[in-house]
C-alpha cells in the first residue's frame, strides 16, 4: 500500500512540475522601477508615495523602497501573457483622492490585483472611478 502511495505521489509531483513553465521553474524576476506620486492601496495596506522598485515573481509581488527594504508583498491572480511588447506601467482606480493598484504591466505580462474591500464598498456607492497609469521601466 505504501509503495502505490508513493509512486502515485512521485507521478503527480512530476506531472505539476511539466506543467509549471520554465520561466517559473527558473525563479527568476522580473523588476520595475519608477516613481508613484501619490499614497496608494495595495490589497489591505496603503503604500506612501514614493520611489519603488518592484519585483515580481509569478503570483507573488514585492514593492522595494529605494533603499531595497520590502514594503509590501502581495499575492496577485496569475500573470496573463501579452500578445505584444507592452511599456511597463502600473494601473491604479481612483476614487476621490484614494487610489487603488488594479494592474502591473511588464514587456511580456499583465498582472491584475483583486480589488480590496474599501474598493468594492466605494463602487458600491457610485464614486467616481477614473484610471490612472504610470509609465514604470
Amino acid at each position: 500500500m505504501k509503495k502505490v502511495m508513493l509512486v502515485a505521489v512521485g507521478v503527480s509531483c512530476l506531472l505539476v512540475g511539466m506543467a509549471v513553465p520554465a520561466s517559473a521553474q527558473s525563479g527568476t524576476a522580473m523588476m520595475l522601477k519608477g516613481e508613484v506620486p501619490f499614497a496608494f492601496v495595495s490589497g489591505e495596506r496603503t503604500i506612501q508615495a514614493g520611489r519603488y522598485s518592484i519585483e515580481i515573481r509569478q503570483t507573488q509581488v514585492r514593492f522595494l523602497d529605494a533603499q531595497g527594504h520590502p514594503i509590501q508583498v502581495i499575492c496577485s491572480n496569475p500573470q496573463q501573457d501579452s500578445s505584444r511588447q507592452e511599456q511597463p506601467r502600473l494601473v491604479f482606480h481612483q476614487y476621490g483622492d484614494t487610489y487603488f493598484l488594479w494592474q502591473i504591466w511588464t514587456r511580456e505580462h499583465k498582472i491584475d490585483f483583486r480589488p480590496s474591500r474599501t474598493e468594492y464598498k466605494l463602487k458600491a456607492n457610485r464614486q467616481d472611478e477614473t484610471t490612472i497609469i504610470l509609465a514604470m521601466r
